[in-house]
């Protein structure tokens, strides 16, 4: 729930502010984090340094302190060294030779009411420890202390299994604190500071950084309907924004040719619908005005334009039906070859009433008979008929087209060749398109250009492969390549 809070709370910036302090919150843990690394690993050190002085202070003192022979204890006053450099003063330092009992042996230093403790001390030396330190904070009883915190060192006298003598010394942390607070000092100054420097400049980069994004934002908001031509500029470097400017760019080139396809569709749609309901309000007037009306050849005509009228808006509605994807599909598996034979019987009529023959040749490999496809039995049987009933259309009278089937182990493939005219080289790249039709024939074939560009699209929804070409001799040729299952 706390978590969710954030993320809503983070949703209501802008991404430059989020990058920038997201940026900021993972640099600045890692850098308090490491910083409270190295602090420790300093602290440690100087206490290291502290404590190996302290020893050899200890060490010397201890060589100042004379036992007697027959174990009499003889203690001249303590010899101290003032040539070396040490971590603390030495007229502060309290020194003083302690027994296992408790008995305070000797003292050098205004010890005042304090008393070191020792009883571990002794269990920890008698256990094998060279040394033992310990430090002592909030020290009250030491008159004039000179510091808050006091390092304590017990020290064995005496080489016996069992020491019973302790030189204990405890000496002021002055030096040590001061260094540990001048160290904590810098880093509760500078960690902030270098926080704030880090998010100014997190703010900073990001905004160099979302430059490119924010001109792409500001040049799409300009792009009408009536200018998709414009594009956004695509930067130098091979980066993200590159790529998003490089998709944004193929996105507008696919707008822009929707566009202009619908725009297109549109005036060729309502040129085509237009043609048919010109020549009918013309004969009704004409039927209107004269006195000897021939009203069966009026309603013959108006039959026709009416045909003609319905011809174009099934074959809109089948491509808005093939528009809406595959969605719109009924998928079933197919006989590839029945398929073909029923789309053929329905080319019959039209073969019929130009006395073309359909001559059709099965070519399988070995073992690849009756293979199945997958795919709208009504779609594909509209493409089949539509690239047959257009060889038909195109080519002269008493000719033949030649409908090949052939089956591999991978695809099924038909192959319609005619003896027409052929496809001009110019119009093979929009031979698909909407109400593209050949110029030299527009006006000796009836159609409306609409089916080829429905075939295309129910090829293109099945993954299938519909191309077309001039073959050697006259004539055009169409190729339509499916998977098998």
């Amino acid at each position: 729930m706390f978590l969710k809070k954030i993320r809503n709370f983070l949703s209501s910036f802008s991404i430059r502010l989020r990058l920038s302090l997201i940026f900021v919150l993972i640099f600045g843990t890692t850098t308090v984090f490491f910083n409270m690394f190295l602090f420790q690993m300093m602290i440690d050190n100087l206490q290291q340094d502290f404590d190996d002085a302290l020893f050899n202070y200890c060490v010397d003192v201890s060589d100042g302190i004379e036992i007697g022979i027959k174990g009499d204890l003889s203690f001249p006053p303590l010899r101290l060294d003032h040539g070396k450099i040490l971590p603390f003063p030495l007229g502060t330092a309290l020194i003083q030779v302690r027994h296992s009992s408790g008995a305070v042996l000797a003292r050098v230093g205004n010890f005042g009411e304090f008393n070191p403790p020792y009883k571990k001390d002794f269990e920890r030396i008698w256990k094998g420890e060279e040394a033992t330190y310990r430090t002592i904070e909030h020290i009250r009883n030491i008159p004039s202390a000179e510091a808050d915190s006091y390092r304590l060192i017990s020290f064995p006298l005496d080489n016996a299994a069992k020491p019973q003598l302790l030189l204990q010394i405890a000496v002021p942390m002055t030096l040590l604190e001061t260094q540990i607070q001048k160290r904590l000092t810098l880093m509760q100054l500078g960690i902030p500071i270098v926080l704030i420097v880090a998010t100014f400049g997190g703010l900073f980069l990001s905004a160099r950084a979302l430059k490119p994004v924010n001109n792409i934002i500001h040049i799409t908001k300009e792009i009408k309907a009536s200018e998709l031509s414009k594009r956004v500029p695509v930067p130098h470097a091979n980066d993200e924004i590159k790529q998003l400017s490089l998709t944004l760019n193929e996105m507008l080139d696919r707008i822009q040719q929707a566009f202009l396809s619908q725009e297109r569709f549109v005036a060729d749609a309502s040129h085509q619908l237009l043609t048919p309901l010109t020549i009918m309000r013309g004969e009704l007037e004409l039927l209107q005005k004269t006195e000897h009306r021939d009203v069966d050849q009026f309603i013959k005509s108006a039959l026709q334009e009416v045909d003609s009228l319905s011809s174009i808006v099934q074959e809109m509605l089948l491509l808005a039906r093939v528009d809406a994807g595959i969605g719109a599909m009924n998928l079933q598996d197919l006989n590839f070859d029945e398929l073909v034979f029923e789309a053929l019987a329905r080319c019959e009529k039209l073969a019929k009433s130009k006395n073309i023959k359909l001559k059709v040749t099965i070519n399988n490999e070995p073992g690849e008979d009756h293979r199945l496809i997958r795919g709208d039995n009504d779609l594909l049987e509209n493409l089949i008929v539509n690239i047959v009933e257009n060889a038909i259309k195109y080519s002269p009278n008493n000719e033949v087209v030649s409908i090949t089937l052939h089956h591999t182990t991978e695809t099924s493939a038909l192959i319609v060749e005619d003896n027409g005219p052929g496809i001009p080289v110019e119009q093979l790249p929009l031979i698909f398109e909407r109400f593209s039709r050949g110029s030299n024939m527009e006006t000796r074939v009836k159609g409306f250009g609409l089916g080829l560009a429905i075939a295309q699209k129910i090829a293109i929804l099945h993954n299938a492969r519909l191309s077309a070409e001039n073959h050697s001799g006259s004539g055009a040729k169409f190729m339509f390549e499916i998977k098998n299952i």
